[in-house]
């Protein structure tokens, strides 16, 4: 029988007396500058060893956070959760909902930064318009309209070398942006037109709220004691952002319907939420979609085989034709397991509890760092090779090569191997090892899901979808590093090239 160790045995940075961690964060140091975290994350897996769990304590404002770097304990985890799980609260956004807008929000909190009964109250009121299936399917005919007009302003944005402009990422947050306002407002929002002042200034807030996150929520809180110029920032945000929710909420569009079932105040806080979590990722995940198809020729390759033969001729595409796009649906989780758009997901555990061997308190914040876990070698065969064929079932292998071309690489021993023998023994390996169900986790999981997941799938799918059927998409610079913004986005410019294909349409 194992022994239990005490909690005070977690492996972690030393906290010094009165100033706790926290200072770390303050003086910005590598690998404590806030959006450096995934160099953090590394250094903490390091620390944790063969034990599987680290520790960072003393954190102002926040309980001790311990990171358990083991699929299975995070399935343990989130498998004791009663039916109102708790995350650790945001404490700027607690404070600018129940305190600063408090007279707006009343007992109407929304989903995000608040847990517990008013957190159960308001999901019951939007749950259903959001999680069942037939809602994002109905999403789909706006959906593709928004994706069309993407691909039209691409053509208009790139240069004569046929290359896209270094702000692209800010192109891809347009789209996200006008994506949200189609099936949550159910309106266009304008973000695609250079004529619309509304969309750049919601563009120049979502940019100004999520920089400031980060400095915020991880260093010590200055913006309790003054008005910091960053919490100026998120504060002004946050007023446009839902300023804009009251003048383009529809009598369309999802929360169209939550608006007539429980009012347009809760249908304008729920569209708030979902501006502020559904425009960033969606973005994220689009870019480093693209960027890793865009330097591996056989995937995308195979991605656009199947859209030549899946995607109907002169017509909209329907949730019918994203049903038939497996391999697609494969490219985007093998990026989501790379790239995940958001390092960790986070409970605050509500009774004692056992976590890798350690005894870990109440009201400590367990970190679930699934970036870390779908980047190692345990969970996925060859973690740095980008192989969507590891997710495919049974039903959706093919053996065929899409490429008549020889694709060569070199492996480890110099000896010369073909491309596509290497993706299938990278996911004949995946097959032997299972993949864990709790190793990648985009989304979340459980109640505390991100409720607009099938939304932003399809999303993703449509949008990818046109693309790589019209475009060859290459790349032509070196590796992209990331930041934590507190999304996990590209530092460099997302400078893609894109050539018409001979057979796109």
């Amino acid at each position: 029988m194992s022994v239990v160790r005490r909690f005070a045995t977690i492996p972690g940075p030393r906290p010094l007396p009165l100033l706790g961690n926290s200072w770390r964060f303050a003086i910005g140091q590598k690998p404590w500058q806030t959006r450096s975290l995934d160099v953090t994350l590394w250094n903490l897996r390091a620390l944790a060893g063969a034990g599987g769990a680290a520790k960072v304590a003393k954190l102002f404002g926040h309980p001790d956070l311990v990171f358990p770097f083991c699929a299975e304990e995070t399935a343990k985890v989130y498998r004791r959760e009663d039916s109102m799980p708790h995350r650790a609260v945001a404490p700027c956004l607690k404070h600018y909902k129940q305190e600063l807008r408090k007279d707006f929000f009343g007992d109407e909190p929304g989903l995000i930064g608040v847990h517990g009964m008013p957190w159960s109250k308001f999901r019951s009121k939007v749950s259903k318009a959001l999680v069942a299936p037939e809602a994002a399917k109905a999403a789909v005919p706006s959906l593709d309209d928004v994706a069309v007009d993407f691909l039209d302003r691409m053509e208009k944005i790139m240069d004569h070398n046929r290359e896209m402009p270094k702000d692209f990422l800010t192109e891809l947050y347009k789209w996200a942006l006008e994506s949200v306002g189609a099936w949550a407002l159910g309106t266009r929002l304008g973000c695609l037109s250079e004529k619309d002042n509304d969309a750049k200034e919601i563009i120049k807030n979502i940019h100004g709220f999520f920089h400031s996150v980060p400095e915020l929520e991880l260093s010590a809180p200055l913006w309790r004691i003054y008005s910091t110029k960053a919490y100026k920032t998120y504060v002004d945000a946050l007023d446009s952002f839902r300023n804009l929710c009251l003048k383009r909420l529809t009598d369309k569009g999802v929360c169209a319907k939550i608006a007539k079932s429980s009012g347009e105040k809760v249908a304008t806080i729920l569209a708030l939420d979902l501006l502020l979590v559904g425009v960033d990722t969606t973005a994220a995940a689009a870019a480093s979609t693209m960027y890793l198809l865009a330097k591996n020729s056989r995937a995308q390759c195979r991605l656009q085989a199947e859209l030549d033969n899946s995607l109907p001729v002169g017509r909209l595409l329907n949730s019918q034709d994203l049903e038939r796009l497996p391999y697609l649906r494969a490219c985007i989780k093998e990026a989501l397991r790379m790239k995940p758009v958001i390092l960790g997901n986070g409970r605050c555990l509500q009774s004692d509890a056992i976590i890798s061997g350690y005894e870990v308190p109440k009201g400590s914040h367990i970190v679930f760092p699934h970036y870390i876990m779908s980047n190692e070698e345990r969970y996925f065969p060859n973690p740095h090779d980008y192989t969507p064929e590891r997710w495919l079932r049974d039903t959706e292998r093919t053996d065929d090569h899409v490429s008549s071309k020889s694709c060569y690489i070199e492996n480890e021993s110099n000896d010369k191997i073909c491309e596509h023998a290497k993706a299938a023994l990278i996911a004949k390996r995946q097959r032997e090892v299972g993949i864990h169900p709790f190793a990648s986790l985009p989304f979340g999981f459980g109640r505390r899901m991100c409720i607009g997941k099938r939304f932003a799938e399809v999303e993703l799918q449509l949008m990818l979808a046109k693309i790589f059927h019209k475009y060859n998409v290459s790349w032509r610079y070196g590796e992209l590093t990331y930041s934590v913004t507190p999304t996990y986005v590209p530092n460099e410019p997302l400078q893609f090239t894109l050539d018409n294909r001979k057979k796109g349409k």
